[in-house]
């Protein structure tokens, strides 16, 4: 008797396990609907919760990311991490949201980590989460290489990575014009995101932005666009205040 409950019980396990192991992830999916973010709008889903793909994602009928692809360590549940590497969309389409990564999740200290991350992006996705204090049309490419992250409060404990624009163009009166790349180092201060611009850029700019607890966003330096951009360059920065003796114009936001 002793017997044949033992082999029951591995029995069942065995199945469980396999179950766990061959589950198509859309059925997960659909399990886990209930408790997803109201808004949210999943596409067609293939392969099975450790390997598969989903054709799209949408947030409120928003522009979304198409083709995600992830992989998923199963050993490392047994440490207490939800671990694995996932990539979406196409690198080679530039109006495609874009990237890959590797990720850790602790199941019993919630720490988020990621390492070797690559997100690609138009600025005509960015533009409208930013609050400038002049109105601007611009397009390009953002480009966030992430070297680590590691969450803390309210956003980090450690991050390093950089975030960059190859080419940025911006619409004037007479038409578009460039103004060149952007880039800035990003780094985690006392929990807050932190970038530091490189003033090698076209109009000049030297600034520290940080992104603080409860989403405030904080830009503090100076702009000095080069001689050979458009006037009505030159005209805007005056708009942010009267310029110091090294004809810098103050950037506050």
């Amino acid at each position: 008797m002793k017997k044949i409950i033992t082999l029951s019980v591995i029995f069942v396990v065995c199945f469980i396990v396999f179950a766990v192991i061959k589950m198509p992830a859309a059925v997960a999916i659909n399990l886990a609907s209930p408790y997803l973010p109201k808004g949210i709008e999943l596409g067609k889903v293939t392969g099975n919760v450790w390997q598969g793909h989903l054709s799209q994602l949408r947030f409120q009928s928003e522009e979304g990311i198409n083709s995600i692809n992830w992989d998923i360590s199963g050993w490392a549940l047994f440490l207490g991490k939800f671990k694995g590497d996932i990539k979406f969309g196409n690198a080679r389409q530039l109006s495609d949201i874009s990237g890959h990564g590797d990720f850790s999740y602790g199941l019993f200290n919630q720490a988020i980590t990621l390492n070797d991350v690559a997100l690609r992006m138009t600025v005509e996705h960015a533009m409208p989460r930013l609050q400038l204090p002049v109105p601007v049309n611009a397009k390009g490419r953002v480009i966030i290489d992430l070297d680590e992250y590691s969450s803390g409060q309210p956003y980090c404990e450690t991050l390093k990575g950089e975030i960059a624009s190859p080419n940025i163009d911006v619409q004037g009166l007479s038409g578009w014009f460039s103004i060149g790349p952007l880039s800035g180092n990003l780094s985690c201060k006392s929990g807050d995101v932190a970038v530091l611009v490189d003033p090698d850029n076209r109009l000049g700019i030297e600034a520290d932005a940080t992104l603080r607890a409860n989403y405030d966003f904080k830009v503090a330096g100076y702009i000095k666009p080069e001689a050979s951009l458009p006037k009505e360059v030159h005209d805007a920065a005056k708009f942010l205040g009267r310029a110091d003796n090294q004809g810098r114009y103050p950037l506050n936001f």
